[in-house]
Order: structure tokens, then C-alpha cells, then sequence
């Protein structure tokens, strides 16, 4: 059973739905995760999220795993759209240091990782761009 999805909000049991409506597998703890500075990773049609490791990095674990699925939704919809979504995107300093340590970790693009550490933390506005872009 995939636990993550216990922690979820219904926002985020919102998005998690739309994300499997597109085929992804949504899975837990993936032999990906053994890098242990993974809290989640897109690999599409994989859809990851590394419960271990944020119970064992960061706490409250409730609220790193819903912004963790925030985060990796942007990237679903970023899939969807074959694209940078367009948000007017502006990080402070902290966030700023997660897009340069995403793109190290994950060598994902930094446009890309801005916009989903910059909606990370509005579920409402991730749903909308999943819902726009993916169906």
C-alpha cells in the first residue's frame, strides 16, 4: 500500500487523482530514492514520491510530502504542456537555493524547477494547471 497517500489534503488527493487519470504510476520509496536527497521525482509515466526520505530529512512529514506531490505535479503539467507553464515566477533567497540544489541533484532545468518551487505551495493553482494542460 502507498502510504504517502495518508497525508495527502484533499487538495492534494485532488491532484494526486488527476496525475493517475494521465497514466502515471504513482509510487513509494522507488529504488531512485536511495538518494537521499529525493524527496520526489518525476520520471514520466513514474510519478515518485520518497516517503523514507522525508520522514528521515525534514519534519512535519505531512506537510513536506503534500508540498513534495505540489511540487512534482508542476512537472506533470510541465509534461502536459511540453513546456514551461508561463507563471510569473519570484523565489526568495531559500527557494532560490532549492532550484540550484534540484538542478545539481536531479539535473533538471532551472525554468522548470522555479516555476515548481514557486507553486509548490498553492495546491489550487497547480490543480488548475494540471486541469488545463492535461485535459
Amino acid at each position: 500500500m502507498i502510504q504517502f497517500l495518508l497525508y495527502l489534503t484533499p487538495v492534494g488527493q485532488q491532484i494526486v487523482s488527476a496525475i493517475m487519470q494521465r497514466n502515471y504510476n504513482i509510487k513509494e520509496n522507488a529504488p531512485i530514492c536511495r538518494n537521499k536527497e529525493l524527496m520526489g521525482i518525476v520520471q514520466t509515466p513514474n510519478f515518485v514520491i520518497c516517503l523514507n526520505n522525508i520522514k528521515n530529512g525534514v519534519s512535519p512529514v505531512d506537510y513536506y510530502v503534500n508540498e513534495t506531490v505540489y511540487h512534482e505535479a508542476v512537472h506533470v503539467a510541465q509534461a502536459c504542456k511540453n513546456g514551461k507553464l508561463g507563471v510569473n515566477v519570484s523565489l526568495d533567497p531559500y527557494k532560490m537555493n532549492d532550484v540550484v540544489r534540484s538542478v545539481k541533484v536531479g539535473g533538471a532545468y532551472p525554468v522548470y524547477e522555479s516555476e515548481a518551487y514557486f507553486l509548490e505551495d498553492k495546491p489550487e493553482q497547480v490543480l488548475y494547471y494540471l486541469k488545463k494542460f492535461c485535459f
